[in-house]
């Protein structure tokens, strides 16, 4: 698992010296005219979507209600993906060699985004430098291959068929709550079966308002799991030194000032 790193939303702040927020703390502002100290930082849309869907999870479970729990969850998840696709692409532009890294790294000709994790090694690696042998049947790649195909089922919903989802209760009148697969009768085995309720590999509901923070669970570890995966084909190029979140800062007004100050 990649280790929880809290927002770097305060390395702005702790460079400088300055509080984060809350007013001159006693001192007198710059005029307008002299902008004071400026900070220069190279961020990582993929260390921020990561973070944004990590608060996501946690609210997710702590929501008082599934309602709010499977919104904050589908949240989540997209976010997710949007780092996943983000990673790719942000590694492509920094390590891909000059006349490949178009293939994956140009949003006019964008790559499916399984596609684009297979390739990235071969993009990066220098001429002649073998890379790890990708199985798309080995673990975590068809888990991986799922998570991303849940997001695209529904940008692409298909028609009413495809889309019926079935909810139970011990009560006519009681509380419904999306039905487990073990809990279909056998009237319904037709109807309501299992690739129909869930992706068969990762177990995640194809019926967005069924899923719950214990999906993403499982979706960050896959997640986690396809990137350790993917380092170890770049032969750990793609994080190393945390490459991937690092989001420097330095100090370029006034000239000549160091960080200290």
């Amino acid at each position: 698992m990649i280790p929880d790193e809290t927002p770097r939303d305060d390395a702005r702040s702790a460079i400088a010296g300055r509080p984060r927020s809350g007013g001159t703390n006693g001192r007198v502002e710059a005029p307008e005219s002299d902008p004071g100290w400026v900070i220069e930082t190279t961020f990582s849309p993929f260390h921020c979507l990561y973070q944004d869907a990590l608060a996501f999870h946690t609210q997710s479970r702590l929501a008082r209600s599934d309602a709010d729990a499977s919104r904050l969850a589908r949240a989540s998840l997209l976010l997710y993906i949007s780092a996943a696709e983000s990673l790719v692409h942000q590694a492509a532009a920094e390590l891909g060699r000059q006349e490949l890294r178009g293939l994956i790294a140009d949003p006019s000709r964008p790559l499916p985004t399984a596609e684009a994790w297979r390739l990235l090694p071969a993009i990066a690696a220098e001429p002649g430098t073998p890379t790890l042998a990708f199985d798309p049947e080995t673990p975590p790649w068809p888990q991986f291959t799922e998570l991303l195909m849940l997001r695209t089922s529904w940008a692409y919903p298909g028609p009413p068929e495809s889309r019926r989802a079935y909810y139970r209760s011990s009560r006519k009148d009681g509380d419904y709550e999306p039905m487990q697969l073990h809990q279909v009768p056998p009237t319904l085995r037709r109807a309501a079966a299992p690739d129909r309720l869930a992706f068969p590999r990762t177990g995640l509901p194809r019926d967005p308002y069924a899923l719950r923070p214990r999906h993403l669970d499982a979706a960050r570890g896959i997640l986690d799991a396809a990137i350790e995966a993917l380092d170890r084909r770049m032969g750990g190029v793609l994080t190393r030194g945390q490459r991937h979140r690092r989001e420097p800062v330095r100090v370029v007004h006034p000239p000549g000032e160091s960080p200290s100050g």
